[in-house]
């Protein structure tokens, strides 16, 4: 499966993310963007997960990752990112800068839909 848009990660993606309590997934990619692997990195609570840019970078480096994509579900179902949320972002951002593994997108996922950082731009100012 090849991931090149916000949507195609959604579609991929939420499969796996129907958790009644938070989870952290990440999708590695290969340069033309088609998925290597991806796993669950973290399970948090009813409305918190502590992910950390450390473990992310860990899984993408064994993987031989060209890219990443990250997901998380809200289970209150509100895809606004909190605070926290942005802030993880722009660690991920800083990292990815660091590693030369770019982080794609960050999506947050719920039943109805999702919400894309890249979609909203929010990371292009990092980029």
């Amino acid at each position: 499966m090849t991931l090149t848009s916000s949507h195609e990660a959604f579609n991929y993606l939420r499969k796996f993310l129907t958790a009644d309590v938070e989870e952290f997934w990440i999708a590695s990619l290969r340069s033309d963007k088609s998925v290597i692997s991806s796993a669950c990195l973290f399970r948090g609570t009813v409305d918190s997960c502590n992910a950390h840019p450390r473990d992310v970078f860990r899984f993408a480096c064994l993987h031989n990752s060209s890219s990443i994509i990250v997901a998380h579900n809200h289970p209150s179902q509100d895809p606004t990112p909190s605070t926290h949320d942005q802030k993880l972002t722009k660690q991920l951002v800083k990292a990815s800068r660091l590693l030369g593994i770019p982080l794609l997108d960050h999506l947050i996922i719920v039943d109805s839909g999702y919400w894309s950082f890249a979609d909203q731009r929010i990371q292009r100012s990092l980029l």
